[in-house]
């Protein structure tokens, strides 16, 4: 069984093909009733007697679902599961057992399986179960696809930063003389905002009365002017399409990839298209090349004396930083609209998790009402388990939405001023569960003199809640957790303090970090995401306030929170509201985070 048999052939789901497949049963009436009913679905049904058969059949076949029995002959169901899940992660398992062996499939759960379903079962039943099971399989084999783009992309970029960076140490050294040029290019990553920099640096800098940038269309060989300082070229209402590489005067330079001169001395103007007659006394056309391709062309108009060799050489070299810094943007540009597309994959992928898993949640709690379902206690116990992990996956789901709208700068903020205390009162309320699940003891100190503050109450408290949550997970059963909200200076000073085993030093760097945890065995038994603490400093943070940990190993961490007193608005507050959302601080935050 542990023999290494390569698979040839792809999923259905690469090929087009029909949905395949293995009915795994030793009761020859029941496959053939699976087998018949399934492909008359429209899947292609292949039958396995035993479980030494599926597993010689699995490798070559690759199916997208198997359902086996869990009590066979010789190879168990079980050993199915295992050897499935080991030659296919991502393979799709539904095991078949009587209500005598739910244990049984309970651990085939265990092992990877995705559902069980218990004899006699309704065939109809099985099918929403077979193609639920697809679609998973299917999703997952999308995710991973976007993954392994995703991550090609990201090896793109970085192959093209490592470029990029040598050629700017090069530049830099070479180009001494346009430092403060460089400088001021370099301010704001904006294309809009370079683009209009360099036409108004290059006239500046050569004394030409007007310059024009053109821009070469993503995906084209047609250039467009981007800016303009000075006069324009062009007739008004010109085509939006200036010239064309080849095309004229500016194709041709484009073209050749060198610099080009022309002043009256030099006899008949060229021909330019799109531009005005006379429309210049001298020109230089200067192309802008970035890896070995052109992104524009540089034309600087109108000097007085026309332009001479050491024109055209500064030209030149301003030319190649200029390239530089707009391939820095549109990459810059390139990378903002990839985050933009994570953020909303992340989003579209959260709502609709959510909308199944709450009907899901719905069915349970109904399930688990006496008034209508008798259960015994094996059936309560599961009912249990699967309310607890459908609310679980619903809290992790909305931290993701959450967390994906902090890094969009979207999350909605309802700020009214009101005291802070009951809302840390409601949040321990929350919490009174867990206390006494580990017969923890809170004590929530009095308050005196705090004024009210401009907050979001929801918000604040979902803060307050998270962070007393983690409290809990990581202080010793019968300790104690103190929770404190006092003035300081133009601040309110909210503190969690815990009696857990405290964070390393040299674990403090990750703290605040998304997806981050500190390896430890109180960690990995607490589990989590490593979001719950990013969404709090961000929360935290469109306040207008601070978050901080102070920790002694083996002694305790104190989690705290700064709000001001004075509320921030208008544009400070937006600004807030993105640095939250889109800077990872290095000196606080807690990898510690399992909400």
């Amino acid at each position: 069984m542990n023999e290494l048999i390569p698979p040839t052939p792809a999923s259905s789901n690469e090929s087009g093909s029909a949905a395949r497949i293995l009915v795994v049963d030793d009761e020859p009436s029941v496959a053939d009733v699976c087998s018949e009913y399934l492909g008359s679905e429209g899947y292609e049904v292949t039958v396995a007697v035993s479980g030494e058969e599926a597993v010689r059949v699995i490798p070559q076949l690759r199916p997208d679902v198997i359902l086996t029995d869990i009590n066979l002959p010789g190879v168990s169901g079980l050993e199915v599961v295992k050897f499935a899940k080991q030659l296919d992660a991502d393979a799709c398992v539904i095991v078949v057992t009587g209500y005598a062996s739910t244990t049984s499939a309970v651990e085939a759960l265990r092992q990877g399986a995705y559902e069980y379903v218990t004899k006699p079962f309704d065939l109809e039943a099985v099918h929403k179960i077979v193609k639920s099971g697809i679609k998973n399989r299917r999703l997952k084999e999308q995710n991973r696809q976007i993954l392994v783009e995703l991550r090609e992309k990201n090896e793109q970029l970085s192959r093209h930063e490592v470029e990029l960076r040598e050629r700017v140490r090069v530049a830099t050294q070479q180009l001494r003389t346009l430092y403060d040029v460089n400088q001021e290019i370099s301010a704001n990553l904006e294309l809009v905002h370079r683009v209009e920099l360099i036409t108004a640096r290059a006239a500046l800098d050569v004394h030409a009365r007007s310059a024009v940038l053109y821009l070469r269309r993503e995906g084209t060989d047609d250039y467009r002017a981007a800016s303009t300082n000075g006069r324009s070229l062009h007739h008004q209402g010109a085509d939006s399409v200036d010239f064309r590489h080849g095309e004229g005067w500016f194709g041709a330079c484009v073209a050749s990839e060198r610099s080009l001169r022309w002043d009256p001395s030099a006899g008949v103007a060229p021909v330019l298209p799109g531009v005005m007659p006379a429309a210049a006394e001298s020109l230089a056309a200067i192309p802008l090349v970035s890896e070995g391709s052109v992104v524009g062309l540089l034309v600087a108009s109108d000097r007085e004396g026309g332009f001479h060799h050491d024109e055209e050489n500064y030209l030149t070299l301003f030319a190649s930083q200029a390239a530089i810094a707009i391939r820095n943007s549109q990459l810059y540009e390139h990378t903002k609209s990839l985050d933009r597309l994570k953020s909303e994959f992340v989003a579209v992928v959260s709502h609709e998790i959510r909308t199944p898993l709450t009907s899901i949640k719905g069915a349970i709690e109904l399930l688990g009402d006496a008034q209508y379902f008798q259960n015994n206690d094996q059936q309560n116990k599961l009912l249990t388990i699967a309310h607890a992990n459908t609310e679980r996956l619903l809290v992790l789901i909305g931290d993701i939405l959450d967390f994906s709208k902090l890094e969009s700068a979207s999350l909605p903020m309802h700020l009214e001023r009101q005291r802070i205390e009951p809302v840390v009162q409601q949040a321990a309320q929350n919490i009174r569960t867990l206390l006494a699940d580990k017969q923890l003891r809170l004590e929530l100190a009095d308050s005196h003199d705090v004024p009210d503050l401009m907050i979001d109450a929801d918000r604040i408290g979902q803060v307050v809640t998270n962070l007393l949550s983690n409290a809990v997970k990581f202080s010793p059963a019968g300790g104690r957790i103190d929770v404190t909200v006092e003035r300081s200076d133009e601040f309110v000073k909210v503190s969690i303090k815990d009696q857990g085993e405290g964070i390393a030093t040299h674990n403090l760097s990750r703290l605040f970090q998304k997806f981050s945890q500190v390896d430890t065995t109180a960690t990995r038994r607490a589990g989590g995401t490593g979001l719950g603490l990013v969404i709090c400093k961000g929360i935290v943070e469109q306040h207008g306030g601070t978050i901080h940990v102070e920790t002694t190993v083996g002694v305790g961490s104190s989690f705290y929170f700064l709000l001001p007193l004075t509320p921030i608005a208008g544009e400070s507050a937006r600004a807030i509201q993105t640095d939250a959302a889109r800077t990872d601080a290095s000196s606080t935050g807690s990898t510690r985070s399992s909400a």
